[in-house]
């Protein structure tokens, strides 16, 4: 097949989850013969860096990219109010991106357009205009279910209208175009549920984030003393909310009760509010080089979100090392786990104190559901067999 994908930030570097789950699709598509080409939006938060991407991958895909400003703008933000159309969306409109979108459609036949999630579907009417292709929107996440929950959280009362106000319209838009599109690849089968409970009927496929689960070297693990750790890019702001409440509600908690304990919590762009809150033992930083050195002497990581869905890449990847993940059901959505056995599930401040008691018992758990963790990662995010049931999927569709 010839498929384009659509993509709002480049995925190399993968600096982030997102860029990840990007980049695994993109090497998905070519592991199984398939012709790509890759556009992709360029912004500030994420610019397009060729020199940054594989040199097979950059060849293959004859990638490029548009620059926009993405962007929130007080006054646009503020005029908006004004309208009835989602701000979330309206922010991923660009006319240069849509002539230069124009022009590969009129030059090249394909047979499926992809695009990166919701926020690329302000060009669909574009594509229909000039395409016969098949569209399929990746749904990264149902994405107005993340401002609802952050609205729900939110203790300011015009943050708290705001929010909800930019979740109503996200969720009209949201349900409307994904009843227009030919396809659906979720990535857990929670959102995929979800959105056909929202009445969203198209075929739909639940295919997880996958990488080379070989390449991730499980590190070694030494039972004791006990070291926490959160990574994770921290301009997402469901992230910021986990790292807050973990700071000031979960970490007392367990410092108070474990004074041997270690938590380091780490991430790009790392907020200067946070960064102040470091305390002993609790070690605050932002961008990390070297990731394998930083996770080599730590054992749990932890995942203490309250807001989002999808599934979380740190989450699989801490899998894949053999850690022992310690997170939220809402972190852990659309991760098949068994609780104790491969993950660990700590959904309040004292789960979070009773897991680590737990463990501390038994230091040897630690090992144990480690090793059950990496299993689980072979068994569920092998990019070569995710790769087939893609392609059996577009082929259905095609």
């Amino acid at each position: 097949m010839k498929i384009l994908q659509i993509s709002l930030k480049p995925p190399f570097p993968k600096v982030d989850g997102g860029c990840v789950a990007i980049a695994a699709m993109t090497e998905s598509f070519l592991m199984s013969g398939h012709e790509v080409k890759l556009l992709t939006m360029s912004t500030r938060k994420h610019p397009f860096d060729a020199s940054q991407f594989p040199s097979s991958i950059l060849e293959q895909t004859k990638a490029e990219a548009v620059e926009m400003n993405t962007e929130i703008r007080p006054l646009s933000a503020f005029l908006n109010l004004f309208s009835s159309r989602s701000y979330n969306i309206e922010r991923f409109n660009s006319s240069e991106f849509e002539q230069r979108l124009i022009t590969l459609l009129k030059s090249q036949n394909f047979d499926v357009i992809h695009l990166e999630s919701l926020f690329c579907t302000p060009y669909l009417k574009t594509i229909r205009s000039h395409s016969k292709a098949k569209v399929v929107v990746r749904a990264h996440n149902v994405e107005f279910r993340i401002w609802e929950q952050l609205a729900s959280t939110a203790k300011n009362p015009l943050k708290k209208w705001y929010l909800n106000l930019l979740a109503k319209r996200l969720r009209e838009y949201e349900i409307s175009v994904l009843r227009s599109v030919d396809g659906i690849v979720a990535i857990t089968k929670e959102d995929a549920d979800e959105l056909n409970s929202l009445g969203i009927n198209c075929p739909m496929e639940v295919i997880p984030i996958g990488f080379e689960v070989e390449k991730f070297e499980p590190s070694e693990v030494v039972p004791a003393p006990i070291r926490l750790y959160h990574l994770a890019a921290m301009d997402w702001e469901p992230n910021v909310e986990a790292v807050r409440w973990f700071i000031t509600e979960i970490w007392p908690k367990l410092h108070g009760a474990f004074p041997e304990l270690e938590c380091h919590l780490a991430g790009r762009k790392m907020p200067h509010e946070l960064l102040s809150l470091a305390s002993p033992n609790l070690h605050i930083q932002g961008e990390i080089q070297d990731v394998e050195v930083f996770l080599c002497d730590k054992q749990i990581c932890i995942v203490p979100l309250l807001s989002g869905s999808g599934m979380r890449i740190k989450v699989a990847e801490a899998l894949a090392h053999g850690k022992v993940v310690m997170s939220t059901e809402l972190g852990a959505t659309g991760i098949p786990y068994s609780d104790t056995e491969n993950m660990l599930i700590a959904n309040s401040a004292s789960e979070f104190v009773d897991r680590i008691g737990w463990l501390t018992e038994d230091p040897e758990r630690i090992r144990t559901i480690g090793n059950a963790a990496r299993k689980l990662a072979e068994q569920q995010f092998d990019l070569k067999e995710l790769s087939s049931k893609l392609t059996y999927f577009y082929s259905r569709i095609n």
